[in-house]
């Protein structure tokens, strides 16, 4: 008996300590994400209430450092490509294309540290862009480019997966919201809800 309880604390040890090995302070994490963004409806977009954009690939990177077993801090960029529309106007065919990027500070509160599945809260804040370019395929010396920037704010949810002590997956739903000028783009602000999957390293 006493043989097998051994055993058994022995096979038991190392997963405990992998798992406590993964939120410890001190600890750094960066990660590349991949997804898609989701234009939500603004305030105003020339004068009506529509969505800025289409559904487009996203992309970025982040960097956490734990600063306790269930609180990190670090920074964030983000990069979307709001899609293309396409439409005639008096000028013949015309094509809008927009794309928005983020850079914000991120603090990241863990909701099961010890776990090695691990949902988390995310809060972001900084500052943010958009462009939106107008091109006439007649008339190319109508051709625009307008950019727009200002605050930024993030609110996530997600989870990750500690695949082993330095490797991890996860995905993650993410509100952003960019403060723009309607006078340059046309918009008084630009929101979209991401949703975005990661590959991280740690150590």
């Amino acid at each position: 008996m006493k043989l097998l309880t051994a055993a058994l604390m022995a096979g038991l040890l190392p997963i405990s300590t992998h798992a406590n090995a993964q939120v410890k302070p001190g600890t750094q994490q960066a990660a590349i994400t991949l997804g898609v963004a989701n234009p939500l409806s603004n305030d105003s977009v020339d004068d009506e209430s529509e969505t800025f954009g289409e559904l487009g690939p996203a992309f970025g990177f982040n960097y956490l450092y734990q600063i306790q077993r269930n609180l990190s801090l670090g920074g964030d960029f983000n990069y979307k490509s709001l899609g293309d529309k396409d439409f005639t106007t008096g000028h013949g065919p015309t094509e809008i294309k927009s794309s928005a990027w983020t850079l914000l500070v991120i603090g990241r509160a863990d909701l099961l540290p010890d776990n090695n599945i691990r949902p988390y809260g995310l809060l972001g804040l900084g500052v943010g862009g958009v462009k939106r370019e107008v091109d006439f395929s007649r008339h190319p010396e109508l051709n625009s480019s307008r950019t727009s920037s200002g605050l930024a704010f993030a609110l996530a949810g997600g989870v990750d997966y500690d695949i082993n002590d330095a490797w991890l997956a996860g995905a993650e739903l993410r509100y952003n919201i960019i403060s723009t000028s309607e006078g340059e783009i046309g918009a008084g602000h630009v929101s979209t809800l991401d949703l975005l999957f990661k590959c991280g390293y740690k150590f």
